[in-house]
């Protein structure tokens, strides 16, 4: 892309060259051609639902752990041993007594009822004990010394037992297998009233919670968001127009989003990116194409003329805007997880859609609709008042510029004590917690941790791989004292492992027995030996704090992995998985910061030809985010404003993953709407070249449509702050606020006092390459009646009378 193309002012007098020409080239051929393009867009859009109409039933809701993560590694050796995370935990109770011949029947046909199901690797219930996958359930006729310690799976008092269901196989794999059993294996089981909770069942009620809130929220947001797009583009036809942009947007990436689960995972996450990254590009492209042609047209431009300009004023804004929230997602193809690549498709593919969709469809529909209708505008005296230097957002940027240190000073005072909140973060990953609290499987899960602690502790799976407790006395004792130096690290409640059951760093019950140590029954030793040996090596349970991803767990799962061990261990469980996701991303995060920063560097100076507001729009919006981020830190990891927010459960840690969607989002629409500001500052400096007053006038004409497009997205997403799940409400209460940041402070106030306070240096260039770059002639393109910004705006003048009236 050349500088001449992207820099060049829109009124030159020159033939358009590069990307102008092709958009002038796409401009005239839209037009000419546009019942056939109206009607194979709707072709296309209809051909792409088909396509993409069961992509939901073929996302999954994994993808957080890296697949070669030593977690992930030992994970799969778990397989092996029939042992590691429960995917679910079935909660039983009986009125009699689980010990009553009628419970202890029924629970043997529940535990024969998961063992048919090829996904189940094993179960440990109360009534079997371990039972390995494909095997028969064994009858239990007495309570080994295991039941009565760490990992006992009946209450004292014999009213409450549970089973541990361990699943196999891919996360797709995982939630059919899920969606099979639980019908079957809950609710009224005989004299067993069958409770779930763990993982899998967490996630599948996660799933359908999201998409009936979403549902809410889009009938809830609906309204206001037609409202404010019949304000913001003055008709009904109009306000249409960006509707159709996004259908066609949505429809080609659900379609693109379903080609890709053929060769690969795709979070379920995608989908709810796509909609809301679909909606808010086609309203902003559509916005920006229509206030340009109707600018032309209050010029005194033609019918035809204003198209064409259009095209290439408003079409070139959409290109860079396109292109610059395209390297930003670039960035997450680099992170080795498959939730984050796949948001990274879904957007890549929606927002090129939507810039497609709004260069085509918007000068087909205006041509279509004709002079009159297409230049309606039913709220134009309400928005026209006088001149632009009569307009508020002129006024604000001036008076903003009149103190410009002042008013940068105090306003980046303001965004650090928004940001405070956010150096308390700590971060873990989302839980049953996240679910409204009424749920059955957050209620299941608060009766496992009354009732039954032990069981609902989280756990770290130690595998030593290659490396068998074969019998040889060397390695059991080797091995006794590895697990009698877990068992002393704070945090540890117990370990488990083939020599036995240790706590506090002493056996509890030792095999084979020791002098001085409590012996444990021949079969219980055999019990153990069967479960804690494999091909794959040796495996050590250890039992941790009740809450998986937090900071005790998280420091436990370091401990372990810092013990010497008599081989190379791997852990598995959420405390290590949580641990090696904060590796992935430390070790990505530079390397996807420096790609984003280069790409959007270079593309927004070659669309400005300046070295400094490049730099100035990343600085921007890092101040944005940060503020965001300390918000968000505060509402939901603190609990603060849930009388505005709606009730959820604070749990004390911020979730690693899903902010990054909302950040995606919020630096998507905070980029867009900066090339729209420095393309109106642009042009209006290349009229004047007085960066004070192209300042104000390129405010006061880029804010009424950044902030109807904020309103419309703003309206969609304090919808979703009505969603019953916590990870919903923090997308949509932390874009919000981010929008709201970037519309209150950061362009009305710290854009116009920066650019005051950088003056010249504002569009400097190298001598070099503003020799290969010409300056963009200020001649329009045909003799037409001068526009009612440029009327308004003096060609030359002291900057120290931008306030004053002449």
């Amino acid at each position: 892309m050349d500088a001449r193309d992207i820099g060049a002012e829109p009124g030159s007098a020159k033939t358009p060259r590069g990307v102008s020409r092709l958009l002038a080239a796409t401009g005239r051929g839209a037009v000419r051609y546009r019942r056939a393009v109206l009607s194979l867009a709707a072709m296309v859009t209809l051909l792409c639902a088909l396509a993409g109409y069961d992509v939901a039933a073929r996302l999954v809701s994994g993808g957080f752990v890296p697949e070669s993560a030593p977690s992930a590694q030992a994970l799969r050796a778990m397989e092996d041993f029939g042992g590691g995370a429960p995917g679910f935990v079935l909660l039983a109770r009986a009125e009699g007594g689980v010990d009553t011949p009628g419970a202890r029947r029924a629970g043997e046909r529940l535990v024969s009822r998961l063992l048919a199901d090829s996904r189940v690797s094993g179960v440990d219930s109360y009534w079997t004990g371990a039972v390995r996958g494909g095997r028969p359930a064994p009858p239990r006729t007495d309570v080994t010394d295991a039941s009565a310690l760490t990992w006992a799976l009946r209450t004292p008092d014999g009213h409450t037992a549970v089973a541990l269901v361990r699943l196999r196989g891919g996360a797709g794999e995982v939630r059919a297998a899920v969606d099979r059993l639980l019908p079957d294996v809950t609710g009224d089981q005989g004299p067993l009233k069958v409770g779930v909770t763990g993982q899998a069942a967490a996630l599948r009620d996660l799933e359908s919670q999201s998409e009936r809130d979403l549902r809410t929220a889009e009938l809830l947001a609906a309204p206001a968001v037609l409202l404010l797009l019949l304000w913001a583009f003055g008709s009904l036809w109009a306000a249409l127009l960006p509707l159709a942009v996004g259908a066609v947007a949505v429809a080609g990436a659900l379609a693109v989003l379903r080609a890709l689960t053929e060769v690969t995972d795709v979070s379920v996450f995608a989908l709810n990116l796509t909609t809301a990254v679909g909606l808010a590009m086609a309203v902003d492209y559509s916005l920006f194409l229509v206030a340009r042609y109707r600018e032309e047209r209050a010029g005194g431009a033609p019918h035809d003329d204003a198209l064409h300009r259009m095209m290439i004023t408003g079409g070139r804004t959409v290109v860079v805007s396109a292109a610059v929230v395209g390297a930003a997602l670039t960035g997450l193809l680099l992170f080795p997880l498959y939730f984050l690549r796949s948001l990274a498709w879904a957007g890549l593919a929606v927002v090129a859609l939507a810039a497609a969709a709004s260069l085509l469809l918007v000068p087909a529909a205006l041509a279509c609709l004709g002079e009159r209708r297409a230049g309606t505008d039913w709220f134009a005296r309400r928005r026209l008042r006088g001149a632009p230097e009569d307009g508020r957002w002129y006024r604000l940027a001036t008076t903003a510029m009149r103190r410009p240190l002042v008013v940068t000073v105090g306003v980046v005072l303001i965004l650090a004590a928004l940001a405070l909140p956010f150096q308390r973060a700590v971060f873990g990953l989302s839980d049953e917690r996240v679910l409204p609290a009424t749920a059955p499987v957050a209620t299941t899960a608060r009766a496992l941790q009354a009732e039954l602690p032990s069981v609902a502790a989280s756990s770290l799976d130690v595998v030593l791989p290659h490396w068998r407790a074969d019998g040889s006395p060397e390695r059991l004792a080797a091995l006794d004292d590895y697990a009698r130096r877990l068992s002393a690290l704070p945090g540890a409640n117990g370990v488990r492992t083939v020599t036995g059951l240790y706590a506090s760093g002493r056996p509890l019950l030792s095999c084979p027995a020791r002098p001085g140590d409590p012996a444990m029954s021949r079969a219980t030793c055999a019990d153990l030996a069967g479960r804690h040996r494999a091909a794959a090596g040796t495996w050590v349970a250890v039992s941790g704090p009740v809450a998986a991803y937090g900071p005790a767990s998280t420091r436990l799962a370091h401990a372990v992995r810092e013990t010497g061990a008599p081989a190379g261990p791997r852990l598995a469980g959420p405390a290590a998985e949580l641990a090696d996701i904060k590796t992935a991303l430390a070790q990505r995060l530079p390397y996807a910061a420096v790609l984003v920063t280069l790409c959007t560097l270079a593309l927004l100076a070659l669309f400005t030809r300046s070295l400094f507001l490049p730099v100035k729009a990343l600085l921007m919006n890092l101040l944005s985010l940060t503020a965001t981020a300390g918000g968000m830190v505060w509402i939901f990891q603190e609990g603060h404003l849930r009388f505005l927010t709606g009730d959820f459960t604070v749990t004390g840690t911020t979730d690693l993953l899903t902010p990054m969607v909302a950040v995606c989002l919020a630096f998507g629409l905070s980029m867009d709407y900066e090339v729209l500001l420095l393309s109106r500052i642009g042009e209006a400096h290349a009229r004047t070249r007085d960066t004070v007053r192209a300042t104000a006038a390129g405010l006061q004409a880029a804010a009424p449509l950044f902030t109807a497009s904020a309103g419309v997205v703003i309206a969609v997403l304090l919808a979703l702050a009505a969603a019953d799940i916590t990870v919903i409400k923090l997308i949509g209460v932390t874009v919000a606020l981010s929008l709201l940041i970037d519309a209150l402070l950061i362009r009305p106030l710290l854009v116009p006092a920066v650019m005051a306070l950088a003056g010249p240096v504002n569009w400097w260039l190298p001598k070099g390459i503003r020799r290969r770059s010409p300056a963009p002639a200020a001649r329009p393109l045909a003799p037409v009646k001068p526009t009612a910004e440029a009327a308004a705006e003096p060609t030359a003048g002291p900057a120290t009378r931008v306030g004053g009236r002449r």
